[in-house]
């Protein structure tokens, strides 16, 4: 092993995630994209919602996202807690173009979770559009001394998650207890980057509150982690994409005129469309 490969990542850059309009009053904490870091890895896009209180009726239908379209990206929904069951996750892989809503059920748990967008790599934004769903059971999880690690995507050590990365993905959920001291062997090549959910986390010395990105320093194959009051937060990142992406609205291409043409189609109708919302 390499010293750069056994060195700890520290944190190069602190963003607070922003509030951001997702539909009718309902609001998230946006923390990608952003001006000062476009992406992480192959992450494009990164919401945070909740914790909301249970909702019932016109309320949780509050949070509803009408149809909408998307191209070129993989959507992936995470649950801290809620319907889908917590744990889970639902990934789409758009291709040249599919069509999906967001609804959330009335009465469930509290609604707290992630939202993120991964680019796919530019020979496989035409591949045939498709939705998995896997159960938390289905995902591996890791036991520390107070803490719990699930490996949504990607591979941590010896353990893999189940869900099909087309890049190089680390995309872990990390459960910590209050007082909990965590080292994580990540890949060296990947970037990565630490959002916390909830409490706060310390890494490498730096201290990282809720809602705050951290963008981990681009050497090293450990992350030494800390919380002294308890927090939940997301290891996430990989392989960045080779090649210049453009996000323009909901879709991943190669240039801003693909990204109108895309758009054009949209408002034409030549998109997939959602049953009952013809």
């Amino acid at each position: 092993m390499t010293q750069t490969e056994a060195s700890p990542r520290g944190v190069a850059l602190l963003l607070p995630a922003k509030a951001a309009a997702l539909t009718g009053s309902a609001e998230v904490l946006r923390a990608l994209p952003r001006r000062q870091q476009r992406r992480v890895g192959p992450f494009v896009f990164f919401d945070h919602f909740g914790p909301h209180r249970p909702l019932a009726g016109a309320m949780a239908h509050a949070m509803d996202v009408p149809p909408h379209p998307h191209v070129g990206l993989q959507t992936v929904s995470y649950l801290f807690s809620g319907a889908i069951r917590p744990g889970d996750v639902n990934w789409m892989t758009a291709g040249p173009a599919i069509t999906h809503m967001e609804t959330v059920v009335p009465g469930s748990e509290g609604l707290h979770g992630i939202q993120t967008w991964v680019a796919l790599p530019r020979p496989q934004r035409k591949m045939q559009p498709a939705f998995e769903h896997f159960a938390a059971a289905a995902l591996p999880m890791l036991e520390f001394p107070g803490a719990q690690v699930r490996i949504i995507a990607g591979a941590l050590g010896e353990r893999r998650s189940p869900v099909p990365d087309l890049v190089p993905l680390t995309y872990l959920d990390l459960n910590l207890q209050a007082g909990t001291e965590l080292a994580l062997s990540v890949p060296p090549e990947h970037e990565l980057a630490l959002y916390v959910a909830s409490g706060e986390v310390t890494l490498g010395g730096t201290v990282v509150p809720r809602g705050v990105l951290a963008l981990l320093g681009e050497a090293g194959g450990m992350v030494h982690l800390g919380s002294a009051p308890g927090a939940r937060a997301v290891l996430f990142g990989g392989v960045p994409l080779p090649e210049p992406t453009v996000i323009w609205w909901n879709f991943i291409v190669d240039s801003v005129e693909e990204g109108r043409a895309c758009e054009a189609d949209w408002k034409a109708g030549r998109f997939p469309r959602v049953p009952g919302f013809e």
